[in-house]
């Protein structure tokens, strides 16, 4: 019996429908439960002192994660996103809990990150098993739980190969057409929007014809650094689906100042698209993404033009980035995590 908690339902939906439904395929019984209910997901829980961030209803969660645990039957919890993570973690719920970190929250060695460190040296110790998705997270969690299970998936959560499927090679026909190019996410400072936007205006002051095509909202949306005076060069078209501008895209470019592993990236590589980005905590972990100094759009630009042309590493098998790996690697781990039979401090690679 597998409790899965998030802070929100809506991480339940974005990334856990599959997996759950992979894991009931091999017999398991998943109760999700968040703080806020999902759209699609199938019956889950809605635990109101659960919150995406710290908030004064969490003075409850204790009490009311230890009877979810406790009326549902659970052998495992396995909990994502750091607000949901924190509170199971320090409820002792009486089953052992799995850490699913999507990324720990910092980036760096800043001092207003140290109350977030803190909490983490504070907690690992109550963590009976930790999956993480990106190598600067799994170095800190190998110097800070050197004797707790942990697992590393380097496809994340994975996604539906039979939705992001691999197109035939389109390489850009220099001279003869536009150069497309497509960023997703949130308009938010971590995304950093503006840094498209200035790699438009730096290919096209190059005499490169291009088009940036940008999909997503957020409270950057309509800055003035997230728009183009040039007519046509930037276009911001909201939440839309990414793959048929993937389809007929020639790289996305990914600009955040870090990330967890974007999934965004591995659907783009799982269709064929090359993917080019900052070398930041993340990022620099998606497979053959092409990298260049963080903040540095110039040098983002040489790597934009060197892609299109099919300059690069080979893309991997989209198979290998599919959730199949990723859940059944997960059911595994939280099996052996149950019995104490997985070895403390091995990871495991997909």
């Amino acid at each position: 019996m597998i409790g899965l908690l998030t802070s929100v339902g809506a991480t339940l939906d974005a990334f856990f429908l599959e997996i759950a439904e992979r894991w009931r395929e091999q017999g398991a019984v998943v109760e999700p439960a968040a703080g806020s209910l999902a759209e699609t997901f199938d019956r889950p829980a809605v635990l109101p002192s659960i919150t995406r961030k710290p908030s004064a209803r969490n003075w409850r969660a204790r009490a009311e994660l230890r009877e979810w645990a406790r009326d549902k039957g659970i052998d495992v919890v396995i909990t994502n996103t750091a607000t949901a993570s924190m509170l199971v973690r320090a409820a002792r719920v009486g089953v052992p809990v799995v850490y699913f970190c999507h990324g720990l929250h910092w980036n760096g060695n800043h001092l207003m990150d140290l109350p977030f460190r803190a909490v983490e040296r504070a907690l690992v110790h109550r963590t009976d098993g930790i999956v993480c998705i990106n190598s600067a997270d799994q170095d800190w969690f190998d110097r800070h739980a050197t004797r707790i299970p942990r697992l590393r998936l380097l496809g994340g959560v994975g996604l539906d190969t039979e939705r992001f499927v691999r197109r035939a090679p389109m390489p850009w026909r220099e001279g003869e057409e536009p150069l497309r190019l497509v960023w997703c996410g949130e308009f938010s400072e971590r995304k950093n929007p503006a840094a498209a936007v200035r790699l438009a205006h730096v290919l096209r002051d190059r005499g490169v014809d291009v088009v940036v095509d940008m999909l997503g909202e957020g409270e950057l949306f309509d800055a003035r650094s997230s728009r183009s005076d040039v007519e046509g060069l930037v276009v911001r078209h909201g939440v839309a689906d990414p793959v048929p501008h993937f389809e007929r895209s020639h790289v996305l470019v990914q600009t955040s100042r870090w990330e967890g592993l974007p999934r965004v990236g591995l659907e783009a590589i799982a269709i064929g698209l090359p993917v080019v980005g900052f070398d930041v905590k993340g990022v620099r972990d998606l497979p053959a993404v092409q990298l260049a100094p963080e903040d540095d759009v110039e040098a983002l630009a040489d790597r934009v033009l060197g892609a299109a042309r099919g300059e690069g590493p080979a893309l991997p098998e989209a198979s290998t980035l599919s959730y199949v790996h990723a859940a059944d690697t997960l059911l595994e781990f939280a099996r052996s995590t149950i019995s104490g039979e997985y070895p403390h401090g091995t990871r495991y690679a997909l």
